[in-house]
């Protein structure tokens, strides 16, 4: 008989992982709505043309990472592989220009890339991320880098360091790219995957992790911004240091997606690694009149949960996930069980404030009873469960109108009256 397991680069969401997974959902949410971003829903999949226009024809992603596939009308399909391209795509069809006063967004959901799995990175992935669309002004830039930095830090990541560098606007990055060029074509041993981008994405050569050793002195962004992107840059900054956020220029930063424009950053932590980026946006003025709609400035960021959640585990955010006392309900004689029942229903919905009334302050899990396992078996269950307190339903205690609730801690029990 065959035996199956999971594809390779995706994993089983479970345990622990599943909890860490909730929380950091439940945290995201509450930053995003104190934030005035909003929800926004979109396809798993997605026309394949959407994200070769958007993220760009010679990028990794869509020369190698994208998972594409035809459905039965022969319509080119691709399993979508970041966020932004789908929701600038609801933007446009949506108008959301003229629905929405402010055009701030968030997204969460599953993300696909054909790429070798390592720690944290899987070819089925989770993100989530927030866009804000129609802000040319550098306070949306210091205002989306300050919304993901406070969630990582809600985490309890406390080695986070914000990378940031700008890559200018079209007319000042084409002054760049020709000096990158010049330099580059000096090196005659670059790697494949740098002579493929030297002829058709110089600024990728940055991001080349084979050959940085061999880069000295190369050109920066910054000798060829123009007077708007410079001043630009320098009020992000300015903004930042306002709101007393730490943050380091690294001119080699170019990120791997073309439609960024201005602001890029990155959010990285030591504690996962050589692997470390965690969080990454920036400003992309054009993407949204490229794809068919108006000429509206934006910008945004994204984090990958499987890595963020491998920094949080390192600083502790996987302590105490349980939110919430387990009570047991436990039964000695199987004649009580239908009484047992009942009680758990009520203790679930706390009916006639039957849960205050206990003692059981707080958020309570309730689990049992089960009618064919012993009181022993039962206790051990408890045990294993992490169970706090155990409610015992036994037939002279219940006879006399009581039950007995014993702590699984201290080992001492006691009866309390309990009306069926």
């Amino acid at each position: 008989m065959a035996v199956y397991k999971a594809p390779r680069g995706t994993h089983d969401i479970f345990g622990q992982l599943a909890l860490a997974l909730e929380k950091l959902d439940m945290i995201s949410r509450k930053m995003f709505k104190k934030h005035n971003f909003k929800e926004v829903k979109t396809p798993i999949f997605e026309d394949v043309n959407l994200f070769t226009r958007s993220i760009g024809e010679s990028t990794d992603i869509v020369e190698k990472e994208m998972y594409v596939f035809e459905d039965r009308k022969g319509r080119k399909l691709a399993l979508r592989p970041e966020g932004t391209a789908s929701l600038v795509r609801a933007y446009i069809e949506h108008n959301f220009n003229q629905t929405e006063p402010v055009g701030k967004f968030f997204y969460s959901g599953e993300m696909f890339r054909y790429e070798r799995p390592q720690a944290g990175r899987y070819r089925q992935f989770s993100q989530m991320g927030a866009e804000y669309l129609g802000n040319p002004s550098p306070n949306a830039d210091a205002e989306i880098i300050l919304a993901a930095s406070e969630i990582l830090k809600a985490l309890g990541i406390k080695d986070i360091k914000i990378h940031l560098n700008s890559l200018g606007c079209s007319s000042c990055r084409a002054g760049f790219r020709q000096k990158l060029v010049e330099y580059f074509s000096s090196i005659d041993d670059l790697c494949e995957d740098c002579r493929r981008r030297l002829e058709k994405n110089p600024l990728r050569l940055l991001d080349c992790k084979i050959d940085a050793a061999k880069f000295q002195n190369v050109p920066t962004m910054q000798e060829c911004l123009c007077s708007d992107c410079k001043t630009h840059f320098e009020q992000v900054q300015n903004l930042l240091k306002s709101a007393e956020c730490e943050y380091e220029i690294n001119h080699k930063l170019v990120r791997g997606l073309d439609y960024y424009t201005r602001t890029v950053f990155e959010i990285r932590s030591a504690s996962v690694g050589s692997q470390d980026a965690l969080c990454a946006g920036g400003r992309y003025d054009n993407l949204v009149e490229e794809l068919g709609g108006m000429k509206v400035p934006s910008v945004g960021f994204a984090l990958g949960c499987e890595r963020v959640l491998m920094a949080a585990e390192k600083n502790g955010f996987f302590n105490g996930l349980n939110d919430g006392e387990i009570v047991f309900i436990a039964v000695a004689d199987q004649e009580l069980f239908y009484h047992a029942f009942a009680f758990s229903n009520k203790l679930l919905t706390n009916k006639d404030n039957i849960a205050d009334a206990l003692g059981f302050n707080g958020n309570i899990i309730i689990e049992g009873p089960f009618n064919d396992k012993s009181l022993k078996s039962q206790f051990k269950l408890a045990d294993r469960l992490g169970a706090k307190k155990t409610v015992i339903f036994g037939k002279n205690e219940f006879d006399n109108g009581k039950i007995v609730i014993k702590d699984m801690v201290t080992k001492e029990q006691k009866e309390v009256l309990y009306k069926n």
